[in-house]
């Protein structure tokens, strides 16, 4: 069984932008085992292909299922079972519903073993998406969730009756997260952030999900507090406009930094004494492991998988969604206390180091396929009589 040939394995994705999911695609590449496995990559949207070149750069195929908008996805069946035909992927994995969905019809289909990884609550998808979902889930031979919160979400909505549900939280590739927080002055400099300000920040795609409005009320109210306190939010998407038209009328001028996207972001997070994050969901974000494993002291709002992270008072200050108040204070707390801060952050980047790198992440996945694979392969029993 499978005796000296390497396992096929397609990973398919919505789309290769910038988001966590993404992200944890391309920090897994140094640490896939090519001994035992053939990795090909394929996403569905044509213009989320930001990450394609770094996937390209290690060598992988990438293949692009060319859906332009929702309404092509019944375009992309046919697409993906040719791909299967001329390529002969031995498992699917699929992360998001977009992307599970059509894994497991064309995997159903040709027979195809899907694991699946879900990385947010069902609560939170589009109604459509969550009932295709729903009525294909049962078809994938095992589940990824990456928190136990995302995992008790499928269980609620009774998801997990005919599948095997396992809970793998998220992971970075720590030692090269640290060597690109590197050259911190002449950032500092480059974005005239003055040389005695602390560093209150975050590195975000900004969507309504993060509630950047709350972000900036509790940046307005240190501001207010401190005048030595310059506040960097790094990032781009829908929510951009909002976010500078309400840091205006909050009077951050002068002293919120807004450098959009930049590839570097984990650089400019070398430059933050606190890491904010205000969002109303998550599943468990990458961005928020790259602080910790940076050695910032974090506050952040208790949902999702943050709290199975995050351990209130040893490695970070947690607080509810909305909470302003106790955000801003938390925040004040770790720059009038740097002991404190100092000591939280140590603690986090030590978690991170022991708990979550993902190259563990990568085996248990690895893991995984071979166990699905070996079950895939044993003969159907033969009936009696």
């Amino acid at each position: 069984m499978f005796k000296n040939q390497k396992r096929k394995i397609l990973i398919l994705i919505k789309g290769l932008g910038l988001g966590g999911a993404e992200r944890l695609i391309i920090d897994s590449l140094p640490y896939l085992d090519h001994t035992q496995f053939d990795y090909h990559f394929a996403y569905m949207l044509t213009w989320k292909n930001f990450l394609v070149p770094w996937i390209e750069a290690a060598r992988y195929p990438v293949h692009c299922l060319g859906m332009a908008a929702n309404y092509h996805f019944p375009l992309l069946l046919p697409r993906l079972a040719a791909l299967q035909a001329q390529h002969h992927f031995d498992l699917i994995h699929a992360d998001m519903p977009q992307a599970g969905i059509l894994a497991r019809l064309v995997g159903r289909a040709q027979g195809l073993p899907v694991v699946y990884t879900e990385h947010n609550l069902q609560e939170r998808f589009h109604p459509v998406s969550r009932r295709l979902n729903g009525w294909t889930y049962s078809w994938n031979r095992r589940v990824l969730a990456v928190s136990d919160e995302v995992a008790a979400s499928i269980r609620r909505n009774g998801l997990d009756r005919q599948v095997a549900v396992k809970t793998l939280l998220n992971g970075v590739p720590v030692e090269q997260v640290r060597r690109e927080a590197h050259d911190l002055d002449r950032l500092r400099a480059e974005l005239a952030i003055p040389a005695h300000h602390r560093v209150v920040g975050a590195v975000a795609v900004f969507r309504r999900q993060k509630r950047l409005e709350d972000w900036l009320a509790v940046a307005a109210r240190v501001a207010a507090a401190r005048d030595d306190v310059t506040f960097l939010l790094v990032g781009d998407g829908p929510e951009a406009a909002k976010v500078k038209a309400e840091a205006e009328a909050k009077g951050l001028t002068g002293r919120l930094v807004l450098p959009g996207f930049r590839e570097d972001g984990r650089r400019l997070m070398g430059l933050m004494d606190v890491y904010l994050l205000t969002s109303g969901f998550e599943g468990l974000p990458i961005a928020l492991l790259e602080a910790m494993a940076l050695g910032k002291a974090v506050v952040a709002t208790a949902v999702g998988g943050i709290p199975e992270l995050v351990e209130p008072g040893h490695d970070g200050l947690l607080a509810p969604v909305g909470a302003i108040e106790t955000l801003a204070g938390q925040t004040l707390r770790l720059l009038a206390e740097p002991a404190l801060a100092e000591q939280l952050g140590r603690q986090a980047a030590t978690k991170i180091e022991r708990r979550f790198h993902i190259k563990h992440r990568v085996r248990e996945i690895e893991r995984l396929y071979l166990e699905v694979l070996a079950e895939a392969r044993q003969p159907a029993p033969v009936a009696e009589g």
